[in-house]
């Protein structure tokens, strides 16, 4: 029994630094699709300045910059997706195993409880053997 809780802790404890690296993946996920839209906020406000204008060049440049701007924005978009997308996914493996995790945990604590009962039970039978080498002690005295 109590190699089975030895085996048990050791692996609750591989479940636990599972779930520890999954929680820095959601961690490191939340921050890019932050990042994500950090820069799509960014590039939206670059689209809203405007530069004189007063000759045919300075508007074409102008018009480039701006479409520039907005293949940047609709990339960071799709990374942004991408990264949602990633984030979901991760969170549902961490939802997993925080759940691999508890099983493992409450299956450890039910063997801890019967080991302990059997524990309870060895002592209580020793203390009745005991009890009775005393009584027949004093039968026979």
């Amino acid at each position: 029994m109590k190699e089975q809780i030895e085996t048990l802790g050791r692996l609750a404890s591989l479940r636990g630094n599972k779930v520890r690296q999954m929680l820095g993946r959601v961690t490191y996920q939340q921050n890019l699709c932050q990042r994500y839209r950090n820069n799509i906020a960014g590039l939206d406000r670059l689209c809203g300045f405007s530069a004189a204008t007063s000759t045919p060049l300075q508007r074409h440049n102008q018009q480039q910059y701006k479409a520039t701007l907005h293949k940047m924005i609709e990339l960071q978009r799709r990374e942004l997706a991408l990264a949602e997308e990633n984030l979901t996914r991760i969170q549902g493996d961490l939802l997993a195993a925080m759940r691999n995790e508890k099983v493992v945990t409450q299956v450890m604590e039910s063997k801890m409880l019967q080991w302990q009962h059997l524990l309870a039970q060895q002592e209580q039978k020793i203390q009745d053997g005991l009890a009775a080498q005393a009584w027949w002690r004093v039968q026979v005295s």
